[in-house]
């Protein structure tokens, strides 16, 4: 249905007051959208779809916009559906160690309020602090202490979601052992809204901590601290994280952080005097103990390991035709090393720049890469072909416009045809985020 601009700003305004005209900043990947609205309550959200449903009108949801780069450029872009309002903390029960909130809640802002009850949502991506609960579940984000407690499949145990036609549906619960219906939750944990838009989750807690500590070794290789990992791995030791970080500057070691958790402190100071010691750090390839961090220098560590993953990559008199873009390399533990490799090999000619952190307990790299895009393009799909030979995967978290059909953020996908049908089954006409997800549903 053809809709002039007027026409639509008048309709949603009676659905909500929260209606303006979209600008270039509200932009995704360069589809300029017409309308913004920021809905306040779910039937609201669900009044939007069932319009633009009847209407075809393509709806993109947002929550802080922190993660608008992931995935194709949407084929169309009429509205964006904000979740600005719907950012509330619904229920808190402390003593069953769960929490429910609105999808356009801040993790930032749940984890403060979860603070003051010493309990936590065990979730702690490399996003900008303005990433929410929908975007995080949408996106199936997650760091490095994934080891010890899971991603966000893990954590979700309820999801109420807006489906394209308006009709709002539940699934899962409020209690960690629920097993009636459908496992909703799971379905919708990375599907990038495009099988209907999160209102609100449900999650399982954890307590805080009372007691960490983070055991860092350096190698100038690598391969040497990925041999440390298995050796840990394959101990009676139960680490929080175990992240390898690429130098931070020519000639530097590389670093692995071992991070433990626990009650008892004497628990975290027992494994971390472990990792340091032989026979696990002590090896012939060169790793060498470094030191045991606690307190303020462990947590000054972890933020400024942050703090430089969001800052630019550059170096002296950078190419200006050079563009930064993140991949994400998912991989079996034992390929982690060989993977890495790969990539600094890539990297050898000085033609692309990278900077990389390895969750290596768990196989998920990260890497910041900046090239020419002509370079970018063809070394991805180099490295994605060597992530796949060794039985993994690559994807391009953020997007650049200049690699936009050059190289296809999510490669191949093998349950390309089950994805289909269930974008068919829940959104027939293809309102929802059209274009965006794998396959270009």
């Amino acid at each position: 249905m053809d809709v002039t601009a007027e026409a639509l700003e008048s309709t949603l305004e009676q659905i909500t007051p929260h209606t303006r005209p979209a600008s270039t900043d509200d932009a995704v990947l360069g589809a300029q959208p017409r309308v913004v609205v920021e809905p306040e309550s779910e039937e609201q959200v669900a009044d939007i779809l069932r319009y633009a449903n009847g209407a075809r009108l393509a709806v993109i949801p947002r929550g802080g916009g922190s993660q608008l780069g992931v995935g194709n450029p949407p084929r169309r872009a009429d509205i964006i559906l904000s979740m600005a309002h719907m950012n509330q903390l619904v229920e808190h029960a402390p003593h069953d160690l769960t929490v429910s909130a609105q999808a356009g809640m801040r993790l930032a802002d749940l984890q403060r309020l979860l603070g003051v009850s010493g309990q936590w949502l065990a979730l702690d991506p490399l996003l900008a602090p303005a990433a929410t609960l929908g975007g995080l579940i949408s996106t199936n984000a997650s760091g490095a202490r994934r080891l010890r407690y899971g991603g966000v499949r893990d954590q979700i145990i309820g999801v109420r979601v807006a489906l394209a036609d308006g009709t709002i549906a539940r699934g899962g619960g409020k209690v960690v052992k629920n097993v009636a219906g459908y496992d909703l939750p799971k379905l919708y944990t990375g599907a990038l809204g495009a099988l209907g838009v999160i209102l609100s989750a449900n999650f399982r807690l954890y307590p805080l901590p009372n007691f960490t500590a983070t055991a860092r070794l350096e190698a100038e290789d690598a391969r040497a601290l990925a041999a440390i990992v298995g050796r840990i791995l394959a101990q009676p030791l139960t680490p929080a994280a175990l992240d390898i970080f690429s130098p931070t500057a020519p000639g530097a070691p590389y670093t692995l952080a071992a991070r433990f958790e626990s009650g008892v402190q004497e628990a975290v100071e027992t494994q971390t005097r472990l990792v340091s010691a032989a026979p696990i750090a002590d090896t012939a390839d060169g790793a060498q103990p470094r030191d045991i961090l606690s307190g303020e220098d462990e947590a000054r560590f972890w933020r400024d390991a942050d703090a430089l993953w969001r800052s630019p990559l550059t170096a002296p008199a950078a190419n200006t035709a050079n563009i930064q873009t993140t991949i994400k390399a998912s991989l079996p533990l034992t390929a982690v090393a060989d993977w890495l490799a790969a990539l600094e090999t890539a990297c050898a000619d000085g033609a692309m720049l990278a900077r990389w952190r390895a969750h290596a307990g768990h196989g998920i790299v990260f890497a910041q890469v900046r090239a020419t895009p002509e370079t970018l393009a063809q070394r991805i799909a180099a490295l994605r072909r060597d992530a796949g030979e060794r039985r993994g995967s690559l994807v391009i978290t953020e997007l650049p416009p200049a690699l936009v059909g050059a190289v296809d953020p999510w490669g191949a996908v093998a349950a390309l045809k089950l994805m289909q049908s269930l974008k068919q089954r829940f959104d027939p006409n293809g309102i929802l985020n059209p274009g965006r997800f794998v396959g270009g549903i």
